[in-house]
C-alpha cells in the first residue's frame, strides 16, 4: 500500500486562486491521499469552489478563525495520514509531486522531512522560475531563515508529533519557520533536488499585505 499523505489547505476569500490549488492536488490522482479544505469564512466566490470538489475532499470547513495557524491547526486535527504537509490557497503542486514525495519516503526511512528547490508562479498561474536554497539548523542558529520554502515540504507525521503536534497561534507571520526550528531540534532537512511546488507571487499575498 502507497503511504498516505495527508495535505491541508488554508483559504480564505482567496478565490481568484483557490481552484488552481485544488486541482493541483487533486489531479495527480495519488491513490492514498486525504487532502482537507479549511476556509475562513470566505465573502467571495471561495465556497462555491469548495463544494464543486465536495465528493472528493476528505473533509472541509468554512467558518471564522482567528488566522491562518488556527486554520491549520484545524485542519491537521483532522488527519491521518503518514506523510503531511500544507499548500496555500493561492499556491500549486507540479504534477509529479505526490509521486516523488511518497517514493522518497517509502524508500529512505531515515528521512523525516524534505524541501524541494523553490520554485515561483505569476499571478495568472505560469511558472517564472526556480532555484536552490539549501538550509540547515546551523543557518538558522545563525537567523538566516530565507527561505525554506513551505509550500515544498513534507514530513512524517513522527515528526510533526516529537516537534509538539501544531502551529503555533501566536505568531501571525513565520508560522512556517517556527515550525521548521522546532523540527530542526530533531531530525535533518533534507533537499529534493527537483522543483516539486511553488509560491505564486501576485501582489496581494498575505505576507506582503501584512495580515494575518
Amino acid at each position: 500500500m502507497p503511504l498516505k499523505i495527508s495535505i491541508v489547505t488554508p483559504s480564505f476569500n482567496q478565490g481568484a486562486f483557490l481552484e488552481e490549488a485544488i486541482t493541483s492536488v487533486l489531479n495527480q490522482n495519488y491513490p492514498a491521499l486525504e487532502y482537507i479544505v479549511v476556509d475562513g469564512g470566505s465573502s467571495d466566490n471561495s465556497l462555491e469552489i469548495i463544494k464543486k470538489f465536495d465528493t472528493r475532499l476528505s473533509w472541509w470547513v468554512s467558518e471564522p478563525d482567528t488566522g491562518h495557524a488556527n486554520a491549520l491547526n484545524k485542519g491537521f486535527k483532522r488527519t491521518t495520514g503518514e506523510i503531511l504537509a500544507w499548500l496555500n490557497s493561492d499556491d500549486k503542486y507540479f504534477p509529479w509531486t505526490l509521486e516523488i514525495v511518497a517514493e522518497i519516503f517509502e524508500r529512505f526511512p531515515e528521512v523525516e522531512w524534505i524541501s524541494g528547490a523553490n520554485g515561483g508562479w505569476d499571478e495568472k498561474g505560469r511558472f517564472i522560475g526556480s532555484g536552490y536554497c539549501p538550509r540547515n539548523k546551523f543557518d538558522f542558529l545563525l537567523g538566516h531563515y530565507r527561505w525554506i520554502q513551505q509550500e515544498s515540504v513534507f514530513w512524517r507525521r513522527s515528526l510533526w508529533e516529537k516537534a509538539g503536534g501544531f502551529l503555533d497561534e501566536t505568531f501571525a507571520f513565520m508560522i512556517d519557520g517556527n515550525l521548521w526550528s522546532r523540527f530542526f531540534q530533531f531530525a535533518e532537512l533534507y533537499l529534493v533536488e527537483t522543483v516539486i511546488s511553488g509560491y505564486r507571487k501576485h501582489g496581494s499575498n498575505r505576507a506582503e499585505l501584512n495580515q494575518k
